[in-house]
């Protein structure tokens, strides 16, 4: 259930739990594993939530261009291998 509070997150505060959950998966191989088989970013939000992170897929969206390296086949090349 959403709370209150993530309902009415700014854009900074969402874009910062995207962040530290991007780096906590960059720590832990079986997390990124997880992200790499998600067939879309309704999983990995789901993956996300599992964690205690609530990420908004708009946050995602201000963040691809980011963190996505597009010359590698990773999902949302979130990872440098």
């Amino acid at each position: 259930m959403i709370t209150f509070r993530e309902l009415f997150m700014s854009d900074v505060d969402q874009d910062q739990i995207l962040e530290q959950f991007i780096a906590l998966a960059k720590k832990d191989q079986t997390l990124q594993d997880e992200i790499k088989s998600a067939l879309n970013q309704d999983q990995v939000i789901s993956i996300a939530a599992e964690r205690g992170f609530q990420i908004d897929p708009l946050a995602i969206l201000r963040k691809w261009s980011k963190h996505t390296d597009f010359s590698k086949p990773t999902w949302m090349g979130w990872f440098g291998e």
